[in-house]
C-alpha cells in the first residue's frame, strides 16, 4: 500500500511537472505567433501602400505623357501659324512695293501728259544741222530717262525677292547715279525699309531720316517718320517711339501711316511702355 501510493505521487508529480512545462511552452509560443501575425499584417500594408504609390506614379506619368504631346501639338501649330503669318507679310510687302510702283506710274504718265512736244524748226533755207542736234539731244534725254527708270525697276525687282543686301547696294548705286530723279525719294525709302526688313534699326533709322530731310515734298514722309517709330520701338526706345508715332497720328491723321502709328502707340500701353 505505501509503495502504491508512492507511486501515485511520481506520476502526479510528473504529470504535474509535464503540465506545467506545456503551460510555459504555451505561454512562449503565444506572443512569437501574434507578433508573427502582426508582421505579416504590416507586411501587407505596406505592400498596398506600395501598390497605390505605383499607380499613383503611373497615373502622373500618363498625365505628364498627354502634356508633352499637347505641348508637342501646340508647338506644331505655333510654328505653322509662324509661317503663315510670315508669308502673309511677304504677300502684303509685295502687294505695297506693287502699289507703290503703280503710282510711280501713273505719275510718271500725267507728267509726260502735261509736257507738251517738242517740235524743233528747221531753217530750210539754212543749215540744218542745229535742228538734228536738237534732235539728238531729245533722244538722249529720252534714253537716259528710260535708262533711270530700267534701272529703278531692277533695283525695286530685287528688293521683291528677299534679297536685301543686294537691293541695298542697287538703291546706293541708282542714287548716285541719279541724284536729282524723281524716283530719287523713292530709292532711299527702299533702302531704308531693306535695312529695316535685315533688323539693322540704327541704320534703318538714319536711312529714313534722309527721305525725311532730304525730299520734303515726297509722298514717302508719312511712311517714313512711320518707320522710324517702328525702328525706335525695335530698339527699346520707348520715349522716341512714342513722340513719332504721336507725330504721325497727329500730322498725317486719316492716313494709312497714322493708323498704323495709333495701333503701335497702343500695343506700347498693353505692353507697358507707355
Amino acid at each position: 500500500m505505501f509503495v502504491k501510493k508512492a507511486i501515485v505521487r511520481r506520476v502526479a508529480g510528473a504529470a504535474g511537472r509535464l503540465f506545467i512545462c506545456f503551460m510555459l511552452f504555451f505561454f512562449a509560443a503565444v506572443p512569437q505567433s501574434i507578433a508573427a501575425s502582426d508582421q505579416s499584417v504590416e507586411q501587407r500594408v505596406q505592400r498596398l501602400e506600395r501598390l497605390l504609390a505605383n499607380q499613383n506614379l503611373i497615373d502622373m506619368l500618363t498625365s505628364l505623357k498627354a502634356l508633352q504631346q499637347e505641348v508637342s501639338n501646340l508647338r506644331g501649330d505655333l510654328d505653322l501659324l509662324n509661317h503663315e503669318l510670315s508669308q502673309i507679310k511677304k504677300q502684303q510687302k509685295d502687294i505695297y512695293i506693287d502699289l507703290d510702283q503703280r503710282i510711280q506710274d501713273l505719275d510718271g504718265r500725267v507728267t509726260k501728259l502735261r509736257i507738251s512736244p517738242i517740235i524743233p524748226s528747221v531753217d530750210l533755207s539754212g543749215d540744218a544741222t542745229e535742228a538734228f542736234g536738237d534732235e539728238v539731244v531729245s533722244v538722249e534725254a529720252e534714253q537716259s530717262a528710260l535708262s533711270k527708270e530700267q534701272d529703278y525697276q531692277n533695283a525695286l525687282a530685287i528688293l521683291r525677292d528677299g534679297r536685301y543686301d543686294e537691293a541695298i547696294q542697287a538703291f546706293q548705286i541708282y542714287l548716285i547715279s541719279y541724284p536729282t530723279s524723281e524716283l530719287a525719294a523713292n530709292a532711299q525709302y527702299w533702302m531704308a525699309e531693306a535695312y529695316y526688313v535685315l533688323k539693322s534699326y540704327e541704320s534703318a533709322l538714319s536711312h529714313f531720316q534722309k527721305v525725311i530731310t532730304a525730299y520734303p515734298e515726297s509722298r514717302k514722309i508719312s511712311d517714313a517718320y512711320l518707320k522710324m517709330g517702328f525702328s525706335y520701338y525695335e530698339l527699346q526706345k520707348w520715349a522716341e517711339a512714342k513722340g513719332v508715332l504721336e507725330k504721325v497720328v497727329s500730322d498725317y491723321s486719316g492716313t494709312a501711316a497714322a493708323r498704323l502709328a495709333s495701333r503701335r502707340l497702343d500695343k506700347m500701353k498693353v505692353e507697358g511702355h507707355l
